[in-house]
């Protein structure tokens, strides 16, 4: 045995693990609907906290900003959109959650149908700050941040399935590998009492 000597070449288990780091980057990077370009735009913009406490501080700065859409109506111009703002996801897309930044509002110079983008749906978009916007939620004065939309992307909705609401339907029943899968070619019927 030769001591002090070290190969300089990478083994092969380094080279698999920076292969496999490299696929998942660019897989994660290829499942965004936005092109790179535009994700390098918005790469260090401000939170949606700071754009909504002082607008017209980021006036003209690109952002990228999601949620679900709360109430869309036709202008003269075009279409707004409030959205209440929620955090995106690695792919881009707004994470349910009861937490949310607050509301903003989109402005496009393009007639979006109402009945596609309407109340509930989930939203991305890309834009510039242009300023804020007063309004109102029920009796309170509110501020938005008012975003020039260049980008959007409106997200499938969650179709639920009505297969899982059937109570003879639990994990393990009928699914191979899975508890009582491998002996049970069918669920068992329902039983009342």
């Amino acid at each position: 045995m030769v001591q002090g000597s070290r190969s300089t070449h990478p083994s092969l288990s380094d080279r698999g693990s920076s292969l496999a780091y490299l696929a998942l980057a660019l897989l994660l990077a290829a499942c965004s609907p936005f092109p790179k370009e535009v994700k390098k735009e918005v790469q260090n913009q401000p939170s949606f906290a700071a754009i909504q406490s002082k607008p017209s501080v980021y006036r003209h700065r690109p952002v990228m900003l999601g949620g679900t859409i709360l109430y869309a109506k036709h202008r003269k111009h075009g279409t707004y959109l409030e959205v209440l703002e929620q955090e995106l996801n690695a792919y881009d897309r707004p994470i349910p959650s009861d937490k949310t930044g607050g509301r903003f509002l989109v402005g496009t110079s393009s007639l979006l149908d109402l009945k596609v983008y309407s109340r509930g749906r989930d939203i991305t978009i890309v834009g510039r700050v242009v300023g804020s916007q007063p309004g109102r939620i029920g009796e309170r004065p509110y501020t938005y941040p008012l975003i020039a939309a260049t980008d959007i992307h409106l997200w499938r909705e969650h179709v639920e399935d009505d297969h899982w609401k059937d109570p003879r339907v639990e994990w393990g029943w009928g699914y191979p590998g899975m508890d009582w899968g491998m002996g049970w070619p069918m669920m068992p019927p329902m039983t009342f009492w």
